[in-house]
């Protein structure tokens, strides 16, 4: 639960449009993260699912769970573990696409993280 409620705080501070997932579908959160591409029409969505699990195995999972095709579908299906170096999500974005890591699109996201562990 505390993992749940400390990502709850990282999409209040760095800006993100959340609210939770019915507890029916398998995922935890919905979230829209702003994009100034102007490919992806201002912003992606992501039904995310927390896992307190490393890296390599939220990558093994996601695989196991969901096919590339997932990808051009929207909310785009993603696992979040412990802080966001922890993450994974594969969509399409700009002219390409593939599998992200939240660090990777969040400037200071280490930075909210702590935030989010104090707030």
């Amino acid at each position: 639960m505390y993992l749940k409620l400390k990502w709850a705080r990282f999409f209040t501070l760095a800006g993100w449009r959340w609210n939770l997932a019915a507890s029916y579908s398998g995922f935890d959160f919905h979230v829209v993260r702003p994009c100034k591409h102007s490919e992806c029409n201002g912003s992606h969505e992501l039904k995310i699912r927390i896992m307190e699990r490393r890296l390599d195995l939220l990558q093994k999972r996601h695989g196991e769970l969901y096919s590339g095709e997932d990808m051009y579908a929207s909310p785009h299906p993603a696992l979040f573990g412990d802080g966001p170096k922890n993450t994974v999500w594969q969509m399409s974005h700009g002219a390409g696409g593939g599998l992200y890591r939240l660090d990777e699109w969040q400037n200071n996201a280490e930075e909210l993280w702590e935030r989010a562990a104090r707030e």
